[in-house]
C-alpha cells in the first residue's frame, strides 16, 4: 500500500506542476492579448484621422487622371494627321521609285501634280483647323505671374 500512496503523491505533484505551467502560460497569453487590444485601438484611432485624407487624395488623383486622359485625347487628331502624312510620303516615295524608271521627267511631273496639290490642300486644311482649335481653347490658357506677396495670380494682357 505504501507504494500506491507514493505513486499517487508523484501524480499529484506532476498534476500541480502542469496546472502551474498552464496558469503561467494562460497569464502570458492574456497579457499578450491585452497589449494587442491596446495596439489595435491606437491603430483604429489613427485610421480615423488618415482615412479622410486618403479619400481626398484618391479623388484628386481621379481628377488628375481624367484631365490627363482628356489632354491625350486632344492630341489624337495630330497623331492621326502625322500618320496620314507619313503614309502619303511613303506612297509618294514608292510611286516615285516605281515610275521614275519608266517615265520621262515631264510625264512624271504631270502625273505627280495631283498628289502634290492634294498635300498642299491637306496642309492648308490642317493649318486652318489648328488655328480654329487654338482660338477655341485660347480662353482656357492663362499666363500666371507671381506678385510681391509670392501669390500666383493670372496675368491679363491688354
Amino acid at each position: 500500500m505504501g507504494f500506491f500512496y507514493l505513486i499517487c503523491l508523484l501524480l499529484a505533484i506532476a498534476f500541480a506542476i502542469v496546472v502551474i505551467y498552464a496558469a503561467v502560460l494562460l497569464k502570458r497569453v492574456s497579457d499578450t492579448l491585452e497589449t494587442l487590444g491596446k495596439s489595435l485601438g491606437e491603430v483604429e484611432t489613427k485610421l480615423k484621422h488618415i482615412t479622410p485624407e486618403i479619400r481626398q487624395t484618391i479623388q484628386e488623383t481621379d481628377k488628375l487622371v481624367d484631365d490627363v486622359s482628356e489632354k491625350l485625347k486632344a492630341t489624337d487628331s495630330l497623331v492621326d494627321t502625322m500618320e496620314n502624312m507619313g503614309t502619303s510620303v511613303n506612297s509618294i516615295n514608292y510611286v516615285y521609285g516605281e515610275h521614275s524608271k519608266h517615265l520621262s521627267e515631264q510625264d512624271f511631273d504631270r502625273k505627280m501634280k495631283p498628289f502634290v496639290e492634294g498635300l498642299k490642300w491637306g496642309e492648308a486644311a490642317f493649318l486652318l483647323y489648328s488655328k480654329w482649335k487654338k482660338k477655341k481653347t485660347k480662353e482656357k490658357n492663362e499666363v500666371m505671374v507671381q506678385d510681391e506677396n509670392t501669390n500666383i495670380v493670372p496675368f491679363k494682357q491688354s
